[in-house]
């Protein structure tokens, strides 16, 4: 077929966890994206809990796609998706489209927010091919629309719908099966410049998304101080009221009259976030005699948190080593136990430093549209963004 003839197209982008900003709707402030925010402010990104006060918590809406973040006056540039948007964009489409969307908030959203685009292209192009580009969590939310559509979870049935909208897909760095240092981060927080308020252990434990991203069962892994490994059993929300996990650990300092509400919260989250991990695991019974095809970069290499060990026998269980400097802080309390040796490398495995191994690899139903299914020596980024990457996903889309 003559250059002429070949249909046009479009391109889809889904990115993935941080990877949109935040603003204020009223004021249009960006709180999440802007450098100043996270180098020098006090903001959170806690999102409100239905029937509770969430201290600092903000109604924030998704603007536009972080492309990249300039630092001290443009002298520091820290990367983003802007390598590939501009690889689209060579690629010569009639349109590249973002998708912005709240990655703090139940995956759902992500995925009407991606239903949203694709309908939007469909008008406006409708003789284009369209095809779906993302990453990280974004490639598990996509990974759902493609086989679900926009179905709630708890009425879900396998339609590969999404699929049918999409000539290409390509789906890079997915942790198809969560991550562990997601619930280190609701136990710890994560700093964020001189920004002391950002991301606490409160705001992620008020993110939706947070109880997504856990492992589900058999797959939520700890050490104890024996050396055994063991499930956190982490989507029985009994268990976080009885260990004072996330929403319930005192250190919050949450109002006592708020119990009911946080009990609500969590359980309809881990019970969701349960059924979503179903369903992405269960094996596919059908798929369209006319689909598109896809490809998939998974990262591997680079020590990756895998899981931490709980010290079970500690007056806190909350209690969670994960780093060098907690083992060397809780030294007396491992060596309780002379007949193992623990150390903070045991918490790690192979993987693109973000996503591990086990969490990366690929869903069995994807199996049968993918075409080409790659593992390259990455990091989490880089496996969207190295030129080795870009090279795989051009040639990929110009077929």
């Amino acid at each position: 077929m003559s250059a002429s003839l070949k249909p046009k197209k479009v391109f889809i982008f889904v990115p993935g966890y941080y990877g949109s900003t935040l603003v204020e709707p009223k004021s249009g402030r960006t709180i999440w994206g802007d450098p100043k925010e996270v180098l020098l402010g006090r903001k959170s990104l806690a999102m409100p809990i239905p029937g509770m006060k969430v201290p600092g918590a903000l109604n924030l809406e998704p603007h536009q796609l972080i492309n990249s973040v300039s630092l001290l006056g443009g002298l520091l540039k820290e990367e983003a998706y802007e390598k590939t948007i501009d690889l689209l964009r060579q690629l010569n489409p009639e349109a590249v489209l973002p998708v912005a969307w709240d990655w703090r908030q139940d995956p759902m959203h992500g995925i009407l927010r991606l239903d949203e685009t694709v309908r939007q292209a469909r008008r406006r192009f409708p003789q284009a091919q369209l095809s779906l580009v993302s990453h990280s969590f974004g490639s598990v939310i996509s990974s759902y629309y493609l086989r679900y559509g926009t179905q709630d979870y708890f009425a879900a049935k396998e339609t590969w719908e999404g699929l049918s909208h999409f000539s290409h897909v390509v789906l890079t760095a997915a942790p198809f099966r969560g991550l562990m240092a997601m619930f280190r981060n609701m136990l710890n927080g994560f700093r964020f410049g001189l920004n002391p308020n950002l991301q606490t252990p409160l705001a992620f434990c008020s993110f939706e998304s947070s109880y997504y991203l856990l492992p589900p069962a058999g797959l939520d892994l700890v050490q104890n101080e024996l050396g055994e490994t063991i499930s956190l059993k982490l989507h029985d929300s009994n268990l976080w009221q009885k260990n004072r996990w996330g929403l319930f650990h005192e250190k919050l300092k949450l109002d006592e009259s708020s119990i009911d509400a946080r009990k609500k919260f969590t359980s309809l989250h881990l019970t969701r976030a349960e059924k979503f991990h179903q369903l992405l695991s269960e094996p596919t019974t059908c798929l369209p005699a006319q689909h598109g095809k896809a490809l998939y970069l998974q990262g591997f290499g680079f020590k990756t948190i895998q899981k931490g060990v709980w010290l079970q026998e500690h007056n806190d269980p909350n209690v969670f080593l994960y780093y060098a400097r907690d083992f060397k802080k809780y030294k007396p309390a491992l060596k309780t136990k002379k007949s193992v040796s623990l150390n903070y490398e045991s918490v790690y495995a192979d993987g693109d430093q973000t996503v591990p191994d086990f969490s990366a690899e690929l869903l069995p139903s994807l199996n049968p549209i993918t075409s080409i299914n790659l593992k390259t020596k990455r990091t989490h980024l880089e496996v969207l963004q190295h030129a080795s990457s870009q090279k795989v996903i051009s040639d990929f889309l110009k077929t």
